[in-house]
């Protein structure tokens, strides 16, 4: 390093200082603090500004003072690094057997209970420990490997809830190469929860055909697996061609009942990825139709009062409304063109 401010004086002054290493010889951390003090005497003489000298010899202004009131009242031994433990240490307490063994067996039977629940727990059956206490015997029984933490519990169960939910027995994501190319191939279904205004609501399931746009619905009063699975009942029934695969998403509804229902008929189901309802599209744009055109009118009361109503609204949807996609026929049209046959006056699926 070059000392463009101190310059030799500096160089001879560390000689110097290097004198006094002898005197501390037997301790080279006092030997060195010698040395800082008399470099520093060295430089503030040279009137070498505090902040240059802690730059220079590496303490502040504060230890140098520090130091040299310690040299000058203890001699060499004042320099000595001083012991940092503590002044006051916690005893060690061994804690009763019982009082382990229970606060154990009360955090294995609540793996998710903290110091002050068990705590109380204690002072109900008579034992007198502070919450520190239990908090302490925790974390030794914790550290031992004789109790989980929390944490680790509620990660290792979250981890658990989340394989099975995705484990699910028939249902599996749609391949990539699946192209659905005729009637049938392919049926979005979803939920669609209506308010009625009054207080109450339902549920409505609604499917529609990826290729020709043919739409079904049912309402009820709760969206579950048995529901789902009568509608599976009846989109069957109705359906105007074989279905061989449904599409749904990951909603509770779709599971048991309705996935057995759709293994016992052989249809193939798809169950989308989490946050993609962009993938069931169709059926999503079929639930805002529903709310736009039938919705929006006056309904009577009660669920089967409303389903009937929905039947018409579906005859019309099916039959005649024209869709854009399907260059202007409506999916009853587009379905008799594709099979080459002419257009049934009335419809028998309602």
């Amino acid at each position: 390093m070059q000392l463009t401010t101190v310059g030799k004086p500096l160089l001879k002054a560390a000689n110097q200082a290097s004198q006094l290493e002898q005197a501390g010889a037997g301790d080279p951390v006092v030997a060195e603090r010698l040395r800082k003090l008399k470099l520093v005497e060295t430089l503030r003489k040279k009137k070498v500004p505090w902040d240059e000298v802690q730059k220079l010899v590496g303490i502040s202004k504060a230890t140098y003072h520090r130091w040299k009131k310690r040299l000058e009242e203890q001699d060499l031994a004042g320099l000595k690094p001083k012991s940092r433990k503590p002044r006051k240490l916690r005893r060690k307490v061994h804690w009763k057997p019982d009082v382990l063994i229970r606060i154990e067996r009360l955090r294995k039977q609540n793996p998710t209970w903290g110091r002050w629940r068990i705590g109380q727990r204690l002072h109900r059956e008579g034992y007198t420990l502070s919450e520190r206490t239990v908090g302490r015997i925790l974390s030794y029984l914790e550290r031992s490997g004789r109790v989980e933490p929390v944490s680790a519990f509620l990660a290792r169960n979250r981890k658990a809830r989340l394989r099975r939910k995705s484990q699910r027995p028939y249902a599996r994501r749609k391949p990539a190469e699946y192209t659905a190319l005729r009637p049938g191939d392919l049926v979005q279904v979803d939920t669609l929860w209506v308010d009625l205004g009054d207080g109450t609501g339902l549920r409505q399931f609604t499917a529609v055909d990826t290729v020709s746009r043919w739409g079904t619905a049912g309402v009820y009063s709760r969206a579950s697996a048995k529901t789902a699975l009568d509608f599976l009942q009846q989109l069957v029934r109705r359906c105007p061609c074989v279905i061989r695969a449904i599409q749904v998403d990951g909603g509770s509804e779709f599971m048991a009942e309705f996935e057995e229902g759709c293994r016992v008929l052989g249809i193939e189901l798809f169950v989308l990825p989490p946050r993609s309802p962009k993938l069931n599209g169709m059926v999503e744009r079929l639930q805002r139709t529903f709310r736009d055109e039938f919705y929006t009118r006056a309904l009577p009361l009660g669920i089967e009062a409303i389903q009937g109503e929905l039947e018409g609204y579906l005859e019309h949807y099916n039959l005649h409304r024209p869709h854009m996609a399907l260059g202007g026929l409506a999916p009853v049209e587009y379905l008799a063109k594709l099979q080459e046959v002419s257009v049934p006056l009335e419809s028998q699926m309602y």
